[in-house]
C-alpha cells in the first residue's frame, strides 16, 4: 500500500510540474530521452526532430556536391539534401545500388525535388548528407551516398559512383546498411537491405535521425544571424516567424506553439493561421542563453531547443514527416489553444499571460538633463515596474497590464511617468494610485480611451515630487518607497505586435523644467541619423535593468572606476553587450551603491491569473514534501 501511495504521489508531482501553464516545466524530466542531432549548429530537438539549413523560402537548401560526389545530368535534374519533408511534390522512383555484390533497393517518396523524375533526399541533421540526382530525360542514374559519424556536420564522403545509358550502377565506398528505418509516414522508407563499405549507417533515405529514430519533422532553419546594435540594453526582442506544414506540404492550421525560456517562463503562445503561420515577438534579458519551442498537434508535440547565441530572429519552416494526429483535444472555449496550455481556458478572447519580468520587477532610471549630458549616477527618477500581457490565440495583444512603484528621486527637477502605445483602436482604461502603505490616492476608475490619446501618451505618475517624500540616493538614507499606479488597458479589438512596439514599449520621463521627454534609444533618431537619446559620449539618459537595482549614490559616476559600484559596467559597454551581461547583478563595491531591498514591495500586487493557479503550486510543493518524508522514514527503517 505504501509503495502504492508513493507511485502515485510521483504520478501526481510529475504532472504538476510539467503543467505548462505557468511555464512549470523541469527539464531534468526529458534529460533521459535522447535528443535529435542537429546539421545546424546551436539547435537540437525532441526525437526525430532534424535540422536543416534554409534557402530563403522554406526548403532546404541544395547540397553543393563535394569532392567525390557524382550527380545525374538532364534538364530538370535537382540535387537535394537536408529534408525527407515532402516539400515538394514529385514522382520518385525506385533506384537500385549494387556494389560488391550486396544490394541496397531504396524506394523513395514525396521527395523535395521539383521537375527531377528521380532524387533522394538526406535528412540533415544526421550524420551524414547524402547527394543523388537524377534525370527524367536520362535513363541513367548516378548515385552516390555517404555517412559521416560526426552529428553537427552535413557532409559527403562518397566515391563517385559510374555510370551506363541503361543501368544504374553506382560503387559506394563509404556507407553501409546494417541497420534501415522503416517509416510508414517518412517521405523516404528504406528496405532492410545491406551495403558493404565502411560499417557506418546510411542515413540518407533511412527516413530516420542519426539515433536511429524515424524522422517526425524537418525543421528548416533559416534564423537570421548577426550583432545586435548596441543600445545599453539589457533586454533583447527576437522576432518569431514559424510556418507549419504536413509531410504533402500543405499548410497546419491550429497547430499550437510555446514558447519558453531557459527557466521555463513562457515567452509566447500562439497557434497557426490557415497558412500554418505563427508570428511574435519573444523579450528576454540578453543573459538569456537558450529558448524552448513546442509545437503540438492533436495533443502530440514536438521541441526544438535553440542557442539564441548571434540570433537576431527566428525565421523556420516546420516541415512534418508523418501523417498528423486528428485527436480531439480539450478547448473549453473553442479558441484553438488546448486548455492544459489556456490560461484562460473559459475565454475565447484570451490564451496567454505574458510577464516582463516572469519574477519580481524590473528597475528604471533616468538622467533627466536631456540634452545636455548627465552625471551617470541614474537617479535621477528611479521607477520599479512590472508589466503583463493578455494575448489571444493569434498571439496579439488584448490586453496590457502594469505596476509602477516610485522608488528614488535624486535630482530637484520634476517630472512625470508616461507611456505612448502607437495602436490604431481605442480601448478600456482602468487606473489607480496608491501611497506605499496602501492609501488611495486616486480610486480605482475605468474609462475609454482613443486611439489618439494612447499614441499622445498616457500619464502614469504625476509630479516626482508629489509621488515620493524621500529622495532614496544618499549614504544614511532609509530606502522609503512611494507611490504605486496601477494600469490595465483592455483594447477594443486586438493589436499586433507591430502596432503596439515590444517591451518595455514607449514608456519615458517628461521633465516639467525643461518641458523636454526622455525616451529609450533606439526610438529615436536625430536629422544626421544619430540615436537622438545617447549623448555625445554615446551614454543614454534612460535604462532599464532586472531586479530591484541598486543604483549608485548621488553623484556617483557608474562609468568612473573610483566611483562606481559595478565595476563590470564598463566593460560591458566595451564589449557592445557581448560580455558580462549580468553587470548589474554584481556589486563591486556596496559602499557606492544605494541599498535598496532585494524584494520590490510592488511583488505584492500580482495579478490574478497569478494567483490563478497558485492551487497547483501548492500541490506540488506538498507533494514534493510527502515524497520527501516517506523516502527519508523508509531510509532510517532499512537503517534500523
Amino acid at each position: 500500500m505504501r509503495k502504492f501511495l508513493a507511485f502515485a504521489l510521483v504520478l501526481g508531482f510529475v504532472y504538476n510540474c510539467t503543467h505548462k501553464k505557468k511555464g512549470l516545466l523541469f527539464p531534468f524530466f526529458f534529460l533521459g530521452n535522447p535528443h535529435s542531432v542537429s546539421g545546424v549548429p546551436g539547435n537540437s530537438g525532441s526525437p526525430g526532430v532534424v535540422f536543416v539549413p534554409g534557402d530563403g523560402s522554406g526548403n532546404p537548401t541544395t547540397t553543393t556536391p563535394s569532392s567525390g560526389d557524382s550527380s545525374g545530368s538532364g534538364s530538370g535534374s535537382t540535387d537535394t539534401s537536408g529534408s525527407n519533408s515532402g516539400s515538394q511534390s514529385g514522382d520518385t522512383g525506385s533506384n537500385s545500388t549494387t556494389s560488391g555484390g550486396s544490394s541496397d533497393q531504396t524506394s523513395t517518396s514525396s521527395n523535395t525535388s521539383s521537375g527531377s523524375g528521380d532524387t533522394s533526399s538526406s535528412n540533415s541533421g544526421s550524420s551524414s548528407a547524402s547527394n543523388t540526382s537524377g534525370s527524367s530525360n536520362s535513363s541513367t542514374d548516378n548515385s552516390s551516398g555517404s555517412s559521416s559519424s560526426n552529428s553537427d556536420s552535413n557532409t559527403s564522403s562518397a566515391s563517385s559512383g559510374s555510370s551506363s545509358s541503361s543501368s544504374d550502377t553506382s560503387s559506394s565506398g563509404s556507407s553501409s546498411g546494417s541497420s534501415s528505418s522503416d517509416s510508414s509516414n517518412a517521405s523516404n522508407a528504406s528496405g532492410g537491405s545491406t551495403d558493404t563499405g565502411s560499417g557506418t549507417t546510411p542515413t540518407s533515405n533511412s527516413g530516420s535521425d542519426s539515433s536511429g529514430t524515424p524522422t517526425v519533422a524537418v525543421v528548416v532553419v533559416e534564423d537570421p544571424t548577426g550583432t545586435a546594435n548596441f543600445n545599453y540594453n539589457t533586454t533583447i526582442n527576437i522576432p518569431l516567424n514559424l510556418t507549419v506544414m504536413d509531410k504533402d506540404s500543405r499548410s497546419v492550421a491550429g497547430a499550437t506553439v510555446l514558447v519558453y525560456d531557459e527557466n521555463n517562463n513562457i515567452l509566447f503562445q500562439g497557434v497557426s493561421d490557415s497558412s500554418g503561420k505563427v508570428t511574435g515577438t519573444l523579450t528576454v534579458p540578453t543573459s538569456v542563453g537558450n529558448i524552448t519551442v513546442d509545437i503540438s498537434i492533436g495533443g502530440d508535440s514536438i521541441t526544438q531547443y535553440i542557442s539564441l547565441q548571434d540570433i537576431l530572429g527566428i525565421n523556420r519552416t516546420i516541415r512534418y514527416a508523418i501523417t498528423l494526429p486528428t485527436a480531439q483535444v480539450a478547448d473549453a472555449d473553442g479558441d484553438g489553444v488546448p486548455d492544459d496550455t489556456d490560461i484562460y481556458p473559459n475565454d475565447a478572447t484570451r490564451s496567454t499571460e505574458v510577464s516582463y519580468p516572469n519574477d519580481g520587477v524590473f528597475t528604471l532610471a533616468f538622467e533627466d538633463l536631456y540634452p545636455s549630458a548627465g552625471d551617470a549616477d541614474l537617479n535621477d527618477y528611479v521607477i520599479q515596474f512590472k508589466n503583463e500581457e493578455d494575448l489571444n490565440a493569434q498571439g496579439n495583444i488584448v490586453r496590457l497590464r502594469g505596476v509602477y512603484q516610485h522608488v528614488a528621486k535624486g535630482a530637484g527637477y520634476r517630472h512625470q511617468l508616461y507611456i505612448k502605445l502607437p495602436v490604431n483602436v481605442g480601448a478600456s482604461l482602468t487606473y489607480s494610485l496608491t501611497q506605499a502603505d496602501g492609501k488611495v490616492e486616486v480610486a480605482t476608475n475605468t474609462v475609454s480611451i482613443t486611439a489618439d490619446a494612447l499614441k499622445s501618451g498616457y500619464q502614469i505618475f504625476p509630479e516626482s515630487n508629489k509621488t515620493i517624500r524621500g529622495q532614496n540616493v544618499h549614504p544614511g538614507d532609509v530606502f522609503k518607497p512611494g507611490f504605486i499606479a496601477k494600469l490595465e488597458i483592455v483594447f477594443n479589438s486586438p493589436v499586433t505586435r507591430s502596432q503596439i512596439g515590444s517591451f518595455p514599449y514607449d514608456m519615458y520621463a517628461y521633465v516639467l523644467n525643461t518641458n523636454q521627454e526622455i525616451h529609450f534609444p533606439g526610438l529615436y533618431k536625430n536629422s544626421n541619423g544619430t540615436d537622438k537619446y545617447l549623448d555625445s559620449t554615446g551614454f543614454p539618459w534612460a535604462i532599464i535593468m532586472p531586479g530591484p537595482w541598486k543604483y549608485p549614490y548621488e553623484g556617483y559616476d557608474i562609468r568612473n572606476p573610483s566611483q562606481t559600484g559595478y565595476a563590470e559596467f564598463v566593460s560591458w559597454v566595451s564589449s557592445g553587450g557581448a560580455n558580462y551581461k549580468t553587470w548589474y547583478f554584481d556589486v563591486t563595491n556596496e559602499s557606492k551603491v544605494f541599498p535598496v531591498p532585494s524584494t520590490s514591495s510592488i511583488v505584492g500586487y500580482l495579478f490574478l491569473s497569478v494567483k490563478k493557479f497558485a492551487i497547483f503550486y501548492a500541490i506540488g510543493l506538498v507533494i514534493a514534501g510527502a515524497i520527501a518524508v516517506y523516502f527519508l522514514r523508509k531510509r532510517q527503517s532499512l537503517t534500523v
